[in-house]
């Protein structure tokens, strides 16, 4: 069951064997509470995916602050002829077919050291940032975390800036410009890019059907992770070449007024920088952002990061999404005159109003970008082409 399908609801759970709930879901919640009362099993989806790793041969597992669903399917589709099981945090749109029991790739998330619960064989970390701010107090912590769940595999896949603190058990393998891997050219090329990659065995050439350097970033993990797993690397480039994206990723979702839309997951400082590079990566240059902020007290934190990213843009702010927590923090409001006060032209609106200044604002910008964590996708519909393609 989920909030925004439906809603929770205690006969939800009546019946049931085991009920697995996400760490956003607090402990009195009602379908939790009626679990107890009949004496149900209950577990978090981390320790469940822990269980479920161990009934495979191997498991290799992505973890960091930005980048893990992306990576995770990159990974996924380039390892797809060992019959990999997978489990992510967003909805995959590559080739799907039966599992062969023998390798796991797996998600593994931060929030609430929920990842900890891991064992992998393989674990890569992407980056440590400090988010989820309601569970970890500074970057330090994060890198702590990481640490830990690195020292649990075998081999352990990381940055090299972050090699000598976040180390595998046996082996580690670093990613980066002093690495065994690095990214060491990058052209855009339509909606991806042909990339130039340092390898132990030289350079390597692939072409990725995602856009933007970050996500050129991401294909270096995942080529460390597949040949440290034992892939070759025709494969490996096969794989990340099929590679379109997961949902809500920079997807494309129709257009508005005549002007491209596109979904987009960023809900953080860096990742939204990030994907405004892409854009421009793409040829676009005066985009509309539609942001939705992710819960009050995370933008109280990163209210300065955001406001510094968006005043370069126009940008239209809807109402926070309060996936869990109180009101304490920052509001939309607040973030939409701290942007204004560094010279950026924003607004922050209602939902349908907001709908209808971007499809009044749509023609005087070459792309509409609707970004965010939370329930934003429901402004998609209100203000979509009715000839928009259903992509």
């Amino acid at each position: 069951s989920d909030l925004l399908t439906g809603g929770h609801r205690a006969e939800n759970v009546r019946g049931a064997d085991l009920v697995v709930y996400s760490a956003a879901v607090p402990q009195n919640n009602e379908e939790l509470a009626e679990a107890r009362r009949c004496g149900i099993r209950t577990v978090c989806r981390a320790e469940a995916l822990a269980e479920a790793a161990s009934c495979f041969g191997e498991c290799i597992a992505v973890a960091g602050t930005h980048g893990k669903t992306t990576t995770a399917c990159m990974l996924a589709s380039a390892l797809r002829s060992y019959r990999p099981a997978a489990f992510f945090g967003g909805t995959y749109k590559g080739r799907r077919g039966s599992a062969s029991g023998n390798l796991l790739v797996a998600e593994a998330c931060e929030y609430k050291r929920g990842m900890l619960y891991m064992h992998a064989d393989i674990a890569v970390v992407l980056n440590a940032e400090l988010d989820h701010t309601d569970c970890y107090s500074s970057v330090d912590e994060v890198i702590a975390a990481f640490a830990e769940f690195a020292s649990h595999s075998s081999v352990a896949i990381v940055p090299d800036t972050l090699s000598s603190a976040v180390r595998g058990g046996t082996h580690t393998v670093s990613v980066g410009r002093t690495g065994e891997y690095a990214c060491i050219d990058f052209a855009p090329d339509g909606g991806g890019s042909r990339v130039a990659f340092k390898t132990p065995e030289g350079v390597r050439r692939f072409v990725l059907s995602v856009p933007g350097r970050h996500n050129a970033e991401n294909a270096v993990f995942a080529v460390a992770a597949a040949r440290t797993f034992g892939a070759d690397y025709c494969e490996i480039a096969e794989g990340l070449s099929d590679f379109t994206g997961a949902d809500r990723r920079l997807q494309r979702a129709g257009s508005v007024n005549g002007i491209p839309l596109f979904s987009d997951y960023a809900h953080h400082p860096t990742e939204r920088a990030a994907s405004l590079a892409a854009y421009l990566s793409m040829g676009y240059r005066r985009p509309l952002v539609v942001f939705q902020p992710h819960t009050h007290e995370r933008l109280g934190k990163f209210l300065g990061g955001f406001a510094a990213v968006l005043s370069s843009v126009k940008s239209v702010i809807l109402p926070v999404f309060r996936a869990r927590g109180a009101d304490a923090g920052a509001s939309s409001d607040d973030l939409a005159e701290e942007i204004r006060g560094r010279g950026g032209d924003c607004v922050s609106l209602c939902t349908e109003k907001a709908a209808e200044e971007i499809k009044r604002a749509a023609p005087g910008c070459d792309v509409v970008a609707v970004t965010g964590a939370g329930d934003n996708e429901k402004i998609i519909p209100l203000i979509l082409d009715q000839a928009s393609p259903n992509e």
